[in-house]
Formats: C-alpha cells, structure tokens, sequence
C-alpha cells in the first residue's frame, strides 16, 4: 500500500473515520487502532515480514523493561549489548547478506580461488532501516537515561511501528513520538486542515514532479553513452528532483497524515537544494537521519577519541581537526552503507563525507580572505558562487547514487565532457526516444522551486492559509486536478529499497 494509491486514501478514511467519531473519547483503544492499522498497512506489502516488525519491536520493548530497572551498570550494558546484536543482527543478515557474501566471493576471485555463487538470494523487507533505527533509538536512550522504559505493550508497540513513518521516515525520535502516543490527543480543525495541505503538496511533488523526472532521468542514465554531455547533465538534474520529490513528498504526506492525526512529526526537509554550503544541505536534507548519525555515531565517536589524545597536535594536525576527519569519515561511510548494499552509495557517503572535511577546514581562511577582499559572507556574489558549487557537489554525488556501479558512474560522468557538454541537442531530445513527459518534467520543476521558494521560511509549500480564500482554493483544485490527471503511472517510492 503506497500514500499515492487509491487503497491507501480508502484505508485512511476508516481509520480517520473509527479514530475521531467512534473511539474519540477513549485513548487505549485509539492507540489499539493505530496499532493495528499500521500492521495492516505494513503487512499489505507482504505479511510474511510483519511477523519480524513484530519481533524486533517486541524485543526492544523488553529489553528496554529490563534496563530501566536494572541498578548494575554492568548488566545494562548487557542489556544494550543484546539490543545492539538483535537490531544490528536483522539488519545485517536481511540487508547485507547477498552483499558481503558476493563481496567476499569477488575477493576470493582476486587471489586466485574460484567459488560458485550461492543461489539463495535473501529478500529485503521494506522500511527494515527506519524501524531498526527507530528502535535503537528507543534502547540507546533508555540506556543513556533520557528516556524512561514504557510499561504500556501497546503504546511502546506502537510508538516503533507508525504507520505513517514505518516505511520510510522521517526517523522520529521515541522520545518524541512516545510521549504524543500515551497523552490524550484533541481534534483541531486547523491542523486537519494544515495536514490536507501538506499532504496535496506531497502528492504533487511525487506523482507530478517524481515520477515524470524520473521517467526522462531514466532513459538518460540508461542510454548514456550515446548521448551529449549536455543531456547527461539534464539527466543528473531530473534525477535530483525525482529523489528530491519522491521523499520529500513522502515526508509531506507522512507529516500531514500525522496531523491528521493529532500528531506533531518532525520536519525532514527544508528546501535543500537552496543550500549555500555542504554543511547547510545536510541541515535541510533528510533531517531526522542526519540528526540520527550525528548523535548517535559521529558525536560519541568524536568524544570517545577526545578522551584518548591528550595532545594538541596529531602529526602536523590539530586535534579538533584530526577528530573531526576521523568521526567523519567513519560516519559517512556508515551512512552510505545504511542506503543500501553498494559500493556506490559508500562512494556517495564518502564524497559527502569529503566535501564536508575541506568546507570545515576551510572556514577560518575563507573569512581572513573575505575580509582582505574586503566583502563579507552575505556578500550576493559569494553566495551565488558557493550555491552553484554546491549545488554542482550535490549533482556529482547523486551520480553515483543513481548508478549501478562505480564503474557505470565514472563513465556517465567522463561521458558529460566527452560528448558535447555545451551542445542544444537537449531541445532536440523528442524526436531521439526519450519520453514525452520531458516538458511536463520541466515545468514541474520550474512549480516547485517557485512556491518552496517563496515558502522556503515556512513548514511546507502549501502553508497558505494567510492567501486569500479564492487564491487558496483554486490552488489546491488546480494541484489536485493535475495529480488526477497522472494518477495510476505512479511508481512505488524510492526510499523503499533503504
């Protein structure tokens, strides 16, 4: 059951409808219901695999009993460590399995020995690294006393299996989201209302903007190697506003069902690609993630490391510096492997990671050479430039996250200077059997970048509700026309597959 489907819009409805005006007075069995449609809903995927969200959630709400009331530091660890190798085990085995398997077997190859491939694939259940992070996020939390064991089966249960997140985020926190499941929630119409709002806005950016982007984006990467530089990069940019819409409008439409709700989701993207530095991109992009890996894996990483250098220069580096290397490229990696079991999303990471290095130890020297330029970091040219590069980073880098391969990467990007980087073959590309949603793809994204530009300061795009009434609905019939007019050609989302 995907957010764009018509099964899916049905589901909510009775849900929306049992929840607010047949069990509205009475909070367990809201909480009951909720439980039971999110395993409803994640279970119409494959009903096989709800019997593992079952077990890991179940797990958790264990083992979080036992290290809340557990006074011995040292059987708290225990506790954590067999959190730790339950959460991380699943993972593993049902996401890393066929990778590190082939891996090994490619290595063995290299030396010189010649092993038979297994056969046996194991199947990726959808969302697996959402609600494993969701719940290492409840024991870690536990375990660093910022949060308190729930005794409630239903609400803990619940609280790492929402439906509107469990697929694909945004990762909210336990210790946010806990405290809203086992506290009386109210109907208020103007958040109803907001909720609707964000929820077109993410069909729009999905069904309109994705899914035509990443019609062309795919014909382009796939054809590569015929094709001008010039069209290569057209297809690097489709490719960023498929992904970008295709989360990002999962994220509107998770949030706005969320309020629909009751809920108060945390936002996951703020207008990303309007970032001036690297450093601000991940601050706007996949939020709920980035915060993940910064609290959990790059700051105690870091700290760990202070505590073992009592010097103040690692060879001809500063310490701060040298930390700052080390936890980041640990945690890049980390975060490229969490996207999935390729090489290609590590060297993802790691451009990011890289990227990131040089924009932290280039700050100090960029302001003595502004302020001798004589300029300032607000200066328009400076920002202008350090967007484009930027923006030129971020494009290389989904490169690599697109392909299949390194090597498929390397050869797109050699291609985009080979090939005629400055031709006009791209207004040709109609008559060249690239799909006709070329122009629809085009204007969907000139839409968007208009109204999140002139939204960039508020929650999402269609946060309107100072417009006036006229403008105000003939926006939303006008989006909701358009998305009827591409319904039924939608694809399932990308994020899925992490």
């Amino acid at each position: 059951m995907i957010f764009s489907s018509i099964e899916f819009v049905v589901f909510l409805t009775i849900v929306f409808a049992l929840y607010w005006f047949v069990i509205n007075k009475n909070l367990k069995l809201q909480n009951a219901l909720l439980l039971v449609a999110s395993y409803v809903f994640y279970g119409w995927w494959d009903w096989r695999f709800l019997f593992l969200l079952i077990f890991i959630s179940g797990s958790n709400y264990l083992i979080g009993l036992y290290m809340d009331r557990s006074e011995n530091e040292k059987k708290r660890k225990l506790w954590l460590t067999a959190g730790l190798v339950i959460n991380l085990g699943v993972l593993g085995v049902f996401k890393y399995y066929n990778f590190f398997i082939d891996s090994f077997i490619d290595f063995i190859g290299i030396i010189g020995y010649d092993l038979t491939r297994s056969t046996t694939r194991i199947v990726l259940p959808v969302g697996i690294s959402f609600y494993t992070f969701l719940s290492l996020s409840y024991i870690i939390d536990i375990y660093k006393k910022n949060l308190r064991a729930h005794e409630n089966l239903i609400d803990v249960l619940l609280t790492l299996s929402f439906f509107p997140i469990i697929l694909a985020g945004p990762i909210q926190r336990p210790s946010t989201l806990l405290p809203q499941i086992s506290s009386k929630r109210e109907f208020e119409y103007a958040k109803m209302v907001d909720g609707l709002r964000q929820i077109l806005w993410g069909m729009f950016k999905k069904i309109v903007l994705a899914d035509t982007c990443g019609a062309n984006a795919d014909y382009i990467f796939s054809n590569h190697t015929t094709l001008e530089g010039s069209v290569l990069v057209m297809g690097a940019v489709f490719f960023a506003f498929q992904l970008y819409g295709d989360f990002s409008g999962y994220s509107d439409i998770a949030i706005g069902t969320g309020k629909l709700l009751g809920f108060n989701l945390m936002q996951n993207f703020a207008y990303p690609y309007f970032s001036r530095d690297i450093t601000e991109f991940w601050k706007r992009w996949h939020i709920s993630l980035t915060q993940w890996f910064r609290d959990y894996i790059f700051l105690p990483l870091s700290f760990s490391i202070s505590w073992k250098i009592s010097t103040e220069k690692v060879g001809f580096m500063k310490t701060d510096m040298f930390i700052y290397i080390v936890a980041s490229v640990i945690t890049w990696f980390l975060t490229g492997l969490w996207h999935g079991a390729n090489y290609t999303f590590i060297v993802w990471g790691m451009i990011h990671g890289v990227f990131l290095i040089v924009h932290h130890w280039q700050g100090k020297p960029r302001k003595k050479l502004l302020k001798k330029m004589g300029t300032n970091n607000n200066n328009w040219i400076v920002v202008g430039m350090e967007t484009i590069v930027t923006l030129t980073v971020v494009l290389l880098a989904w490169i690599f996250f697109r392909a299949d391969s390194i090597h498929e990467a390397i050869a797109y990007i050699r291609n985009i200077f080979a090939n005629g980087i400055f031709s006009l073959s791209i207004l040709n590309l109609r008559g060249r059997g690239i799909s006709s949603t070329l122009i629809d793809a085009s204007i969907a994204i000139a839409v968007m970048v208009i109204v999140e530009w002139l939204q960039r300061k508020r929650q999402h795009g269609l946060e309107i509700q100072h417009y006036p009434v006229v403008l105000r609905w003939s926006m939303y019939w006008i989006l909701a026309f358009i998305c009827l007019i591409y319904l039924g050609n939608e694809r399932t989302f990308i994020y899925f597959q992490f």
